[in-house]
C-alpha cells in the first residue's frame, strides 16, 4: 500500500471523528436547551413561600396554639367537676398532664406565707399555676373544694360573681360577715349537674387581695355543705402566727 493511500485513510478517520464529536456536541446542546425550556415552562410559584405567606402561617400557628392552650385550661379548670370514680379512672399520664395526684398520705400545702392547708390522704389534689385557681381538692365522698386567690379592687360580691361567670350562678346570698371574711351560699350548674355551694372569702387587710375557699357538692344540702365547709377549715387550716 502506498504512503499516499495511508495518509488519506488517516485524514478521513480524523475527519470522521471530528464530525462525530460535532454531532454529539450539537445533540447534547439541543437536549440541554429542551430541558431548560421545560424547566422554564414549570410554574414553581406554588412551591415558593413569600414573606407575606410565611407571616400569615406564623400568625395562624400562634392563634392555633392559643386556642389549644385555652381549651386545655378550660378542661383543667373543670376537671374536678368529674366525680371521684371518674378521676380515679384516669391514667397517670393524664393526671400528670393536668397537675393532679392522688395523695398517699396527709399533705400540707401553702396557701400563703403564713397559712397551710392539710389535705387528707386519698383525696385528689390539683396544683394549678395557670390562673387564679390555686388548688382544687376532691374528697372520696365527692366534696369538691376550690381555692382561688387574686388581687382585685372589686367588692367581694362582684369578685365572686366574676369567678362563677361561666357556671350559671344562682341563689347567691351573703350568709355571714366576719372580721376579715364573708361567707356566701350559692348554686351553680356544671357538666349538666347542679351543685350546692358554700364559700368562705378572706380579704387581706391593707391589700386588695382575696382568697376564696369554695365547697361544692351535688348531693349535700345547703345546711350540710355549710357544716362540712367549717369543719374542714377548722380541722385542716394551720396558721403560723409569727
Amino acid at each position: 500500500m502506498s504512503e499516499e493511500s495511508t495518509s488519506w485513510k488517516t485524514i478521513l478517520s480524523i475527519v470522521f471523528v471530528v464530525v462525530s464529536l460535532a454531532r454529539l456536541i450539537s445533540t447534547c446542546s439541543d437536549m440541554n436547551r429542551k430541558n431548560n425550556s421545560r424547566i422554564n415552562d414549570i410554574d414553581v410559584s406554588p412551591y415558593i413561600m413569600t414573606q407575606e405567606k410565611a407571616e400569615s402561617l406564623a400568625e395562624q400557628n400562634r392563634i392555633n396554639i392559643q386556642i389549644a392552650q385555652f381549651e386545655k385550661n378550660r378542661r383543667s379548670n373543670n376537671l374536678f367537676y368529674k366525680n371521684y370514680v371518674a378521676l380515679d379512672s384516669l391514667s397517670l399520664l393524664e393526671l400528670e398532664d393536668y397537675g393532679v395526684c392522688k395523695l398517699k398520705k396527709d399533705t400540707l400545702v401553702f396557701i400563703d406565707i403564713r397559712t397551710q392547708l392539710n389535705i387528707p390522704k386519698e383525696y385528689f389534689l390539683q396544683n394549678n399555676h395557670d390562673d387564679s385557681l390555686r388548688i382544687a381538692i376532691k374528697s372520696p365522698r365527692n366534696l369538691t373544694i376550690f381555692v382561688h386567690d387574686f388581687e382585685t379592687k372589686e367588692s367581694v360580691e362582684n369578685s365572686f360573681k366574676s369567678l362563677k361567670r361561666y357556671s350559671n350562678l344562682k341563689k347567691f346570698k351573703i350568709e355571714n360577715t366576719l372580721d376579715m371574711a364573708k361567707a356566701v351560699s350559692y348554686q351553680i350548674s356544671k357538666e349538666n349537674k347542679k351543685y350546692n355551694g358554700y364559700a368562705i372569702i378572706f380579704q387581706n387587710k391593707g391589700r386588695d387581695y382575696m382568697t376564696f375557699f369554695e365547697f361544692e357538692s351535688t348531693t349535700l344540702s345547703e345546711d350540710l355543705i355549710k357544716n362540712k365547709a367549717f369543719d374542714f377549715l377548722i380541722q385542716n387550716v394551720k396558721q403560723n402566727k409569727k
